[in-house]
């Protein structure tokens, strides 16, 4: 195993934390709540621009690939793009703050998926560390109606993150089964070839996604454009180094240290509340802390107990 793999796997985490409180500035600031369709033609249609790059650095050898391999490859895209449209759905329609760290069912679900696609055999300890990060991803999904002594379950997020979450998990999980060190950057041509493909489907058969992608180009362009054009390459350059740290280390482990993000995501959320609420405004009252630290801190823990239990 690399050992540099764990430093390439931590910076997805930092560049997606990034632009997930980008994500959820123009969707709530810019759009109300109506931009879903814009931010993911933009960003499926983006890797228009990423193909010819990768086309550059290896010129005709993306075409050195199977029918199936390739049709897979093509397929893993799509499911990509799926699971970040789940996501934008969920994003929509909570705290960034809250979302980020349900998405810790990531590794879980690749631990699942690993045993049957990969060959992966769960240990006792990685079952145990799974259940304890589902504990923490369970605590964030409750809301605490204290006035009313109530407790309800964010259900329709917590549904739209766990969909999400288990399409990342299986885009990971086949990306490296269908990949080694020196195909990566062919395979990653044709995963953003099927993201291509997923928005020119969409573009085409969705007028009112296709409206709002317009809209885009024609309120605030600049400010708008120049956010969507930052994101797009930060979260493909974290995509890029998550899909290669997964060929230096195992999946899951990989998927493990994006428990950093929900982290990262809390630090930038609370420093913008606090220094530039018209931005992001979270909520930061003492109940809402204590449930976002408890519930992060339980995730960190078990995923700190999935890491070791990997290494060992």
């Amino acid at each position: 195993m690399h050992t540099n793999w764990f430093f390439i796997a931590l910076i997805p985490a930092i560049l997606w934390s990034i632009v997930n409180h980008i994500d959820k500035y123009i969707l709530s600031k810019h759009f109300k709540g109506n931009g879903i369709g814009g931010i993911f033609l933009f960003s499926s249609l983006f890797s228009v621009i990423v193909l010819p790059c990768i086309v550059f650095l290896i010129p005709v050898y993306f075409l050195n690939i199977s029918l199936l391999k390739g049709s897979i490859l093509l397929f893993v895209g799509i499911i990509n793009a799926i699971a970040f449209y789940l996501y934008l759905k969920a994003l929509n329609e909570e705290e960034t703050s809250i979302v980020i760290p349900l998405l810790q069912m990531i590794p879980v679900f690749a631990y699942l998926l690993g045993y049957p696609i990969l060959g992966e055999i769960l240990s006792t300890q990685q079952l145990m560390s799974a259940a304890v990060v589902m504990l923490g991803v369970t605590v964030l999904s409750l809301d605490f109606d204290i006035d009313n002594h109530k407790i309800l379950v964010r259900k329709k997020i917590l549904m739209l993150i766990a969909c999400s979450s288990l399409l990342f998990a299986l885009h990971d999980v086949l990306f490296k089964k269908f990949t080694t060190e020196s195909s990566f950057l062919v395979s990653a041509f044709w995963q953003h070839a099927g993201l291509t493909v997923t928005g020119i489907f969409v573009f085409i058969f969705s007028k009112r996604y296709r409206d709002q992608f317009k809209t885009i180009f024609k309120q605030n362009t600049v400010k708008i454009l120049s956010l969507n054009i930052i994101s797009e390459f930060l979260y493909i350059l974290g995509n890029l180094a998550n899909s290669f740290a997964t060929l230096l280390a195992p999946v899951a482990l990989v998927l493990v240290v994006s428990s950093y993000q929900p982290l990262f995501v809390f630090i930038i959320g609370t420093a913008l509340t606090i220094f530039l609420p018209n931005i992001s405004s979270e909520k930061l009252s003492l109940k809402h802390l204590i449930q976002k630290l408890l519930s992060i801190i339980i995730i960190l823990i078990g995923s700190y107990f999935l890491y070791s239990s990997s290494i060992n």
